[in-house]
């Protein structure tokens, strides 16, 4: 598989050796939700909005946010468009869903995605990207590899549902 990387706390990256970008790390054949429930493994927000009140969109992400969990939301829950959840969310909010985001992002298909919703707020403002600025490296690292990851193994739905300079811009600005 390659170099061995041990990054603490009982995760351990491989640097892919048969890649000819030598700066990706990969987590080999992994379950990408699961990692991401570890890695994103933060208290449940009391609220998810920041205004919860502010308008009927934002009582409607709200609602939808306290009925779920990252196991549970489902794509329909999740929304698209701009009314997405993901637009609406809190850092925090956000960052609680991610896991989900990830397995609604894998589960994608021809015909139904999340990918141009998560990797749109993934890059939303560039490098002052509230989400980007609140993670820790482990969870910008584990970000950047999961986006190379979809991009080596999703290219023909990034193809239908975004724009490869999309998913590149959303690479480079994740690479730590």
């Amino acid at each position: 598989m390659g170099e061995e990387l041990d990054i603490g706390q009982g995760v351990v990256l491989y640097r892919d050796t048969l890649s000819l970008n030598k700066n990706v790390i990969r987590y080999g054949t992994m379950d990408y939700f699961s990692e991401a429930k570890g890695i994103f493994n933060i208290p449940r927000p009391k609220t998810f909005v920041d205004t919860p009140n502010h308008c009927p969109e934002c009582q409607e992400v709200e609602a939808k946010a306290q009925r779920n969990t990252p196991d549970t939301l489902t794509l329909e829950e999740a929304g698209d468009g701009w009314a997405d959840l993901s637009s609406f969310l809190s850092t925090k909010g956000f960052l609680y869903y991610i896991p989900a985001f990830i397995r609604l992002c894998i589960a994608s298909n021809e015909e139904s995605c999340y990918i141009d919703n998560l990797f749109f707020s993934l890059i939303y403002e560039d490098e002052n990207n509230r989400i980007l600025q609140a993670c820790t490296q482990e969870q910008k690292l584990f970000m950047y590899n999961f986006m190379v990851w979809y991009k080596e193994n999703e290219a023909e739905l990034i193809e239908i549902w975004l724009s490869t300079e999309d998913v590149e811009k959303a690479i480079e600005l994740w690479s730590v």
